[in-house]
């Protein structure tokens, strides 16, 4: 009998379905879970302080540059490549788009090698373009005088506006521009295995372990370049050899075709057992006292620019008002 543990997610957003999200039909592999409105256990992010509220278990996820905040939670999973006794566990996001994955481990099985080599040059899809290093923007426009890269999102869009589906448009390419928002060790998103699945050659950059998670001879990797001229002088020999061309795409994904050991479903399902397979009292792991106020988010919310706005306004409607009533 599969033991019963009741869950439910906290500050997701609004569109978030309990049912859908990644943890629950996953944990439903070792234990019957229940959605509960009265949860033991509940799984947060960075969507608002709902979660302050709840007394019981807190499991922290991030799918952003974000360090995880142990005063605040018993457990967390995140992009960090650190240990913190039984508390944490690396869970980059691109293992979580499980759709994606299971399409990047076909990579180069789909197409014929004539196919694959009479494709167009190369695409990317980037829409924010707020809050970068400027390295994308650089590794653009430096290719772009060598050939044409389709710009399919809404940032500098020349394909005739935005496309409808990333893996579909960028499977017209040899090759796709992979470049995180943030440069930081072990953040590692969907944007390297999006380029997989659709058998393309990433150009990748952001996480510099990212070889502790991919096979190198499977993408262009930019941190092995000490110029993004000399990055796109390798591209563009890649891309005038065929065989090595060939070589690149039909790599496995993974370093001898296997993903790393802390990233499968056994080493997810152990980091669960001291949460779910212990009373609850026995999981609890925060120490601080009732109630409390989350310091780091409301910094935050007061760099928000709207909520700034907001606030000198209220200020100002005060100093008018004491005028008013004063004179």
């Amino acid at each position: 009998m599969k033991k019963t543990i009741k869950i439910n997610y906290m500050d997701f957003g609004r569109y978030s379905d309990p049912e859908k999200e990644f943890f629950t039909p996953f944990l439903r592999k070792r234990y019957n879970v229940v959605i509960s409105d009265k949860p033991d256990y509940i799984f947060y992010t960075l969507g608002g302080n709902t979660h302050h509220n709840f007394s019981g278990i807190r499991i922290f996820w991030t799918g952003e540059n974000v360090v995880p905040n142990f005063n605040y939670c018993d457990y967390a999973l995140g992009f960090q490549h650190m240990t913190f006794e039984d508390r944490y566990h690396r869970l980059p996001l691109w293992r979580m788009c499980l759709s994606d994955l299971n399409k990047s481990l076909e990579k180069g099985t789909t197409l014929s090698d004539t196919a694959l080599l009479n494709r167009q040059f190369c695409a990317t899809v980037i829409s924010n373009a707020r809050q970068t290093d400027g390295k994308r923007e650089e590794a653009f426009e430096k290719l772009s005088t060598y050939k044409t890269v389709a710009s399919g999102g809404r940032w500098r869009n020349n394909v005739g506006g935005p496309i409808a589906d990333k893996i579909v448009f960028q499977r017209q390419y040899k090759f796709a521009l992979a470049f995180e928002n943030t440069y930081a060790p072990g953040y590692t998103t969907e944007k390297i295995i999006q380029a997989f699945a659709s058998d393309t050659v990433p150009i990748y950059y952001g996480d510099p372990r990212v070889t502790d998670d991919f096979n190198p001879d499977s993408f262009i990797n930019a941190h092995d370049f000490d110029t993004t001229e000399h990055l796109v002088e390798f591209v563009k020999k890649v891309d005038q050899d065929d065989t090595l061309y060939l070589k690149m795409i039909h790599a496995p994904i993974f370093k001898n075709g296997q993903m790393p050991t802390d990233l499968t479903d056994e080493a997810l399902l152990k980091f669960f057992e001291p949460i779910f397979d212990v009373p609850l009292k026995e999981a609890k792991r925060r120490f601080y006292a009732k109630p409390y106020q989350d310091i780091d988010y409301e910094n935050l919310k007061m760099r928000d620019l709207k909520t700034m706005i907001k606030t000198f306004g209220q200020k100002q409607i005060k100093k008018v008002k004491h005028f008013i009533i004063g004179k």
